[in-house]
């Protein structure tokens, strides 16, 4: 009787832990980068600024780490790069051109629904804001919060992420990337 116990308790104890394992086949490192569009919204409010609101070609380079060991909920943490343009407008007949860019971090968080996962993100990035107004240029430095909803496919290590991200800089009314992403995960 107590090997029949012993036996069961193992199997149990086993199949518990396969579970974990194989949930923990799918983390690991990833890198990649994705390429989008921009939009810088300001005003007169603003330190600096003037009434504008432009979309330019946007880019970024990330690598991060992906946690899956809870089946069904995703987490990964990241830290990148990305580059918002460079838009430009002629406001009342002046020249006008801002340009931000700069180091982020964040940590995504997602319901895992087969091949493709929700995701949303929280974290923060250290830009650089560069305001031209005529001959009028100012630098800004700082830290903002991001965060951004998503789409995250993947197959065999290689994954295509649709995100809508907003970055909430005080010098700014509005900065919001959309953007798609190609990664891969080793």
């Amino acid at each position: 009787m107590n090997v029949r116990k012993l036996v069961c308790s193992a199997t149990v104890v086993l199949a518990s832990s396969l579970g974990s394992v194989c949930a923990l086949a799918d983390s690991g490192v990833y890198i990649g980068g994705g390429l989008g569009m921009a939009e810088l919204k300001d005003s007169t409010g603003n330190p600096g600024g003037v009434d504008f609101k432009e979309q330019d070609t946007a880019w970024k380079g990330f690598v991060g780490y992906n946690f899956d060991f809870i089946p069904l909920v995703k987490f990964a943490a990241e830290v990148g790069y990305r580059d918002l343009g460079n838009p430009d407008a002629s406001v009342g007949g002046v020249p006008v051109s801002y340009k931000m860019h700069g180091v982020d971090a964040a940590v995504l968080a997602g319901v895992g629904l087969g091949p493709v996962d929700l995701m949303a993100r929280l974290g923060a990035m250290n830009y650089k804001l560069e305001k031209n107004v005529g001959a009028v240029h100012n630098d800004y430095d700082g830290t903002a919060p991001v965060y951004g909803v998503g789409l995250w496919f993947t197959v065999a290590g290689v994954g295509v992420r649709a995100e809508y991200e907003m970055i909430d800089v005080d010098e700014l009314d509005d900065a919001q990337m959309v953007s798609v992403s190609l990664f891969y995960k080793f």
